[in-house]
């Protein structure tokens, strides 16, 4: 099942992809995360709507938001994949200190997702430009202290997470020494987490730690990687997140980009250029960068 949110008329409604044609749920529920919340993992509701053939099929081109307009908490882990690490200059013989616990930041969900096919807005002062495609997550039953063993019972679905960096932001551009805190301001401008395009859900797929990450921009591949070479893979992920905070329905985790990143060739991306994001099972995310008015 693979679930959307759709703006129509001004309005941010939740949708359902069945075999190529989407629909529109609205008549039953506000928005996608609603549905998450009523439901938590079980689709009992969803597939009620799906057997009485009451569903409303929606005309014309979608215009795609973010899948869920917006979750109470997005969080992103960085440096998850060793490659990705040591391009980025990590010494490879301190290996451990990268394995020990996942190296987590929050950015503002409101103001930086955006859904499949929407702009990403350049900030006027823009230098170094990256993208990092990712499998994200969404927590379906919410909970504090989940065992690795039991966080599959917590997940709802997946989804694909674009998590596009400003590699030398203007803000900080005359500290010698940035802080931790230089993660979030790389990676909290509006526009700057593409989401997308829909939520599959968790029974769909089968091994979350076997799928085929691909991204290329403007049709030349970037990055190829699968995701059963993350240091930390999704059950891990709930398991640490939730040892120190409570997860709530509809909650974002993305798991970190694999090696291939424009950083690490100096080439990064510039107006115009357009990012597509494929995950086996997860379809495509596709956006492109546009100079701000």
């Amino acid at each position: 099942m693979k679930l959307f949110s759709y703006e129509y008329n001004k309005k941010i409604l939740p949708g359902i992809l069945i075999e190529d044609n989407f629909y529109d749920l609205s008549n039953s529920y506000e928005s996608v995360k609603e549905i998450i919340e009523n439901s938590a993992t079980s689709l009992d509701n969803i597939n009620l709507l799906i057997d009485k053939n009451d569903l409303k099929e929606i005309q014309g081109d979608i215009h795609f938001k973010s899948p869920i307009c917006f979750p109470n908490k997005l969080m992103c882990v960085a440096g998850n994949y060793i490659d990705h690490i040591k391009e980025g200059g990590g010494d490879a013989s301190k290996q451990k200190e990268f394995t020990q616990a996942p190296w987590l930041f929050l950015v503002p969900p409101t103001t930086v997702m955006i859904g499949h096919n929407e702009k990403v807005v350049l900030p006027k002062k823009h230098n170094s430009i990256d993208y990092e495609g990712e499998l994200a997550f969404v927590i379906g039953k919410g909970g504090k202290d989940i065992t690795q063993e039991d966080a599959h019972k917590h997940i709802f679905g997946y989804t694909i997470f674009n998590d596009v960096s400003e590699r030398k932001p203007f803000m900080i551009e005359g500290i010698e020494n940035p802080r931790q805190l230089s993660f979030w301001y790389k990676k909290s401008f509006d526009t700057f987490g593409p989401c997308g395009p829909t939520i599959t859900t968790a029974d769909e797929i089968n091994n979350p730690q076997d799928l085929k990450i691909s991204v290329k921009v403007n049709g030349e591949l970037k990055q190829e990687c699968n995701t059963k070479h993350m240091i930390f893979d999704v059950y891990k992920l709930v398991e640490f997140v939730s040892s120190f905070l409570t997860l709530e329905p509809g909650d974002i985790i993305s798991t970190g980009t694999p090696a291939g990143v424009g950083m690490a060739t100096g080439i990064f991306m510039q107006p115009n250029d357009t990012m597509e994001i494929d995950i086996d099972g997860l379809g495509t995310l596709t956006n492109q960068l546009v100079e701000m008015d």
